[in-house]
């Protein structure tokens, strides 16, 4: 648990920098693991919990209460009420709980100490605690320590998830007792009165004294007759003892009734328990927010690492850029292909890929367009990644079909301008433009008579 930014102003500062330390959990998690193994160690050396224990267990047990109260005083000084009230508060709890027992163990064990020194008892009258409740506070400490155990769980994932799955199974495991109660009642009725009904009808086959005592003594009474079906598909009973008495042959159709509840039983109810707990499992593990941020936080991790070697591979340690070359080069390569691989890529044309991997269009990729760019094409597209382009599709759509209407909108006024114009120029003899084409052709018609008249006269000159 890190110690939020708004905590951080009102704390002190050295001790917020060690509870956010990156080794401060692993150092306790290392610490309950070996206190659980140290607590294992004193009950088997002194499992009665009466003779002297060693100075060395003792000193040992005193080192592990201090690192605990040492602990809470740290995330209590630097978290201070955000602590106990923030979602991991049955952490703090437990944290505390732990902390008071073994300060409660301390202070049990020096005054058994003392009332073991008073062999007359004279200390009988101090609280009225004689050597017999001490030993008895003693032997309650000591199973109350093995709370501590539960610490573990705390800080080990894999033992975090399972519990968190065997507690969401308890519902399904509840019902799934009921409908197994249904059952073996049903056929408990059933098989008792079969049986009872076999042994005291004097029409029936007489059975031996040893089969009728094994037939009472599995079927006398329903509940008995449901403990037996029970443990027959439990193991605690082979369920050969269900029709392997004489009673099974007197008609076909109790002879099959053993046979199908165990059939049914086992092959059908318990396959299908087992599948619908295996669901629930599946489905609060993925549902435990804490386990799937720390396992995607590994699995990111880990696809950095890879992605960092795979950079190395198409430039040196000294740059922090490749060029398409580079990656054209190192492309068809074994050991790339294999790092592509790995990181669920898919690589077939270069050109195309480095193009999406350069979103600057620069001719070159950085570390950290590349680590981006393999994150982001690895595996398969995501729901997001479909809907994010369906949206940009329809946004591009929506605004292009804008754009061609205007478009439109603007040539089709174009057209009648010009319409206009030439319609202007041609139809009116009086426009400005009409008397311009018209003195100019007049002007040229004039030139053009003026040099032919010149032409005659240089003619008739020559003459």
């Amino acid at each position: 648990m890190q110690v939020s930014e708004g905590s951080e102003q009102a704390r002190p500062p050295w001790i917020v920098r060690v509870v956010n330390h990156a080794w401060f959990d692993p150092f306790f998690s290392v610490v309950v693991i070996t206190n659980s193994v140290f607590i294992g160690i004193d009950v088997e050396l002194n499992p009665s919990a009466m003779g002297p224990r060693s100075s060395i267990i003792v000193a040992v047990q005193y080192f592990y209460t201090f690192l605990f109260c040492l602990e809470l005083a740290f995330r209590s000084a630097a978290m201070g009420r955000e602590y106990y009230c923030s979602k991991e508060w049955m952490w703090a709890a437990l944290d505390v709980f732990i902390v008071a027992t073994s300060l409660w163990e301390v202070f049990v064990d020096t005054w058994y100490a003392i009332v073991e020194e008073d062999e007359e008892g004279s200390l009988e009258s101090f609280g009225g605690l004689t050597g017999l409740k001490a030993f008895r506070i003693v032997r309650i400490t000591r199973i109350v320590k093995t709370v501590r155990l539960m610490r573990i769980f705390r800080f080990v994932l894999a033992l975090r998830t399972l519990i968190h799955s065997i507690w969401h199974t308890l519902k399904s495991l509840f019902w799934a007792l009921v409908l197994l109660l249904l059952i073996v009642y049903v056929f408990g009725m059933i098989f008792t009165q079969a049986v009872n009904g076999h042994i005291f009808d004097p029409d029936a086959p007489e059975l031996s004294l040893e089969d009728t005592e094994v037939s009472l003594h599995y079927y006398g009474k329903l509940t008995t007759t449901m403990l037996s079906l029970f443990m027959s598909v439990t193991d605690g009973i082979s369920w050969e003892h269900l029709g392997s008495f004489e009673v099974r042959d007197s008609c076909a159709k109790e002879s099959m009734q053993p046979r199908f509840y165990v059939s049914f039983t086992y092959f059908c109810v318990l396959n299908v328990l087992t599948a619908v707990f295996c669901q629930s499992a599946i489905e609060s593990a993925q549902n435990d927010h804490a386990t799937a941020v720390q396992s995607m936080l590994a699995n990111k991790e880990m696809h950095l690492q890879k992605i960092r070697a795979l950079f190395s591979q198409f430039g040196n340690d000294k740059t922090s850029m490749i060029t398409f070359g580079q990656f054209e080069a190192k492309i068809n390569s074994a050991e790339v292909r294999e790092y592509f691989e790995t990181l669920g890529l898919d690589v077939e044309d270069a050109w195309s890929f480095f193009k999406l991997l350069d979103q600057d269009g620069g001719g070159s990729v950085e570390i950290e367009e590349f680590l981006k760019g393999c994150l982001r094409f690895r595996g398969q597209a995501k729901a997001i990644d479909i809907g994010q382009l369906l949206h940009d599709q329809s946004w591009l759509i929506r605004h292009q079909s804008r754009f061609h209407t205007y478009m439109e909108t603007e040539l089709q006024k174009l057209k009648k301008q010009i319409t206009s114009l030439v319609t202007v120029l041609t139809t009116s003899p009086d426009s400005t433009p009409a008397r311009r084409i018209r003195k100019r052709t007049e002007e040229e018609n004039a030139l053009k008579a003026a040099a032919a008249a010149a032409a005659a006269e240089v003619s008739q000159a020559n003459v």
